[in-house]
């Protein structure tokens, strides 16, 4: 199994290529995503559509890492983002996300903006 950073890794890199298709993969079947607004998507349909919709309103979305702590199965890491939304360029925007995972994938995941 791989480990909480690089679960997370692998989903950093799918955000850099906005590919819903591979973000949504690395969520168990009953995964949960919950974004800054506390909107719940539940499971991988509902996490892909999300994700799709997100990454056509703001393309590839680089995560810069600035801390991780982890442990066996859990992860909270300080990010900042950088992206292109209707022609303007925002970088440097601060968050966390708080990532938990089981053999499945990504079980709870959720982010702070």
């Amino acid at each position: 199994m791989a480990s909480p950073a690089e679960i997370y890794e692998s989903l950093r890199q799918a955000h850099a290529k906005a590919d819903a298709d591979a973000a949504a993969a690395l969520y168990a079947p009953d995964g949960v995503y919950y974004e800054p607004d506390n909107v719940p998507h539940r499971g991988r349909d509902e996490i892909r559509t999300y994700l799709a919709s997100y990454f056509a309103n703001r393309g590839p979305v680089e995560l810069t890492v600035k801390r991780q702590v982890g442990a066996d199965a859990a992860m909270m890491t300080e990010w900042t983002s950088a992206y292109t939304q209707a022609g303007r360029r925002s970088s440097g925007v601060p968050g966390v996300s708080v990532v938990e995972v089981d053999g499945d994938g990504i079980t709870y995941h959720r982010d702070y903006q």
